[in-house]
């Protein structure tokens, strides 16, 4: 938003005194808080990083084209954080007690078996991978708000036994379910025919597949009712090869290599059920009375909760 002193170190102060209002509150909570930062560089994810950054500099070319013809500060909502923002965060995090690590290779498989092997009760983030994880307590980073006073820190818990209700899928499908609607291993645009097949020639969707010579995606909410619908019906969802043998049967190129891909994304989500192989401990850092990083001990993780079946 606007501050006065804008220019003048305003931002910056601002975020200093944001974070030790976010600390306080989570202290005077009883909540340990826990910030892990992305220092992994995926090569499967490299697609995603080109689409965000694209859809960075539409919106810089908006602030610029706001701040020339109006001569005020952008909307807050087009805010775009500087580069390298991520380690100053850490440093002012360290400097306010809280703890904090970086992943190395697979940040989203790393978050997940650092709070189930450290007991973490919850997690707040903002990536949908996260949901279909059964991880205890699933908290919208988006939603979270603290109180201009610093007493009050809210946000949105997504109930992931209800979205299996409302979708009428056992959970033990969740990673096909997940794989079969789009991800890094296996993009949307290598499941458009077998999306559109869901839906059929008599969808009042259907004209829209072919649009301009170019490859038109089903809308989202659509696509994950007729995927939910799909899985819930595979005979065998252990026979990964009838089942990917069906969903490719329209593809017109690198068939093989999309049918192994979509084990591989299988594998990947089904491995966020289980216990992680590495030991998070080794590159964990919370300040010490120095203020530099130390390692952290592995807590002992509490049983887990079990998401219930439909």
């Amino acid at each position: 938003g606007f501050y006065t002193d804008w220019v003048s170190g305003g931002q910056w102060n601002h975020m200093l005194g944001y974070l030790a209002a976010l600390a306080k509150a989570c202290f005077g909570g009883n909540i340990e808080l826990f910030v892990f930062f992305n220092g992994a560089l995926e090569k499967a994810r490299l697609h995603e990083w080109v689409k965000r950054q694209g859809n960075e500099r539409q919106t810089a070319q908006q602030i610029v084209s706001h701040v020339q013809n109006k001569g005020t500060p952008p909307p807050k909502v087009w805010f775009l954080p500087p580069v390298c923002m991520a380690h100053c965060i850490r440093l002012a995090l360290i400097r306010f007690h809280v703890k904090v690590a970086q992943s190395i290779e697979d940040h989203h498989q790393e978050v997940i078996g650092f709070c189930r092997e450290n007991g973490f009760h919850g997690l707040v983030a903002y990536d949908s991978d996260y949901a279909l994880c059964n991880i205890p307590y699933y908290f919208s980073a988006h939603a979270l708000k603290l109180s201009r006073n610093g007493k009050s820190l809210t946000t949105s818990q997504y109930l992931m036994h209800e979205v299996a209700k409302q979708l009428d899928l056992n959970p033990n499908r969740f990673p096909i379910f997940a794989a079969l609607l789009g991800n890094h291993i296996l993009p949307d645009e290598d499941l458009a025919s077998f999306h559109w097949s869901l839906l059929g020639p008599e969808h009042p969707l259907a004209s829209l597949k072919v649009r301009a010579h170019q490859l038109v995606l089903p809308p989202c909410d659509v696509v994950i009712k007729a995927v939910a619908d799909y899985v819930r019906n595979i005979q065998d969802p252990s026979d990964l090869d009838a089942v990917a043998k069906d969903v490719f049967q329209h593809s017109q190129s690198r068939t093989d290599d999309k049918v192994i891909r979509f084990k591989r994304a299988i594998g990947y989500y089904s491995a966020t059920s289980k216990p992680m192989a590495f030991h998070p401990a080794h590159y964990l850092a919370r300040p010490n009375p120095f203020g530099m990083p130390g390692i952290v001990p592995p807590y002992v993780p509490p049983q887990m909760l079990n998401i219930p079946q439909t």
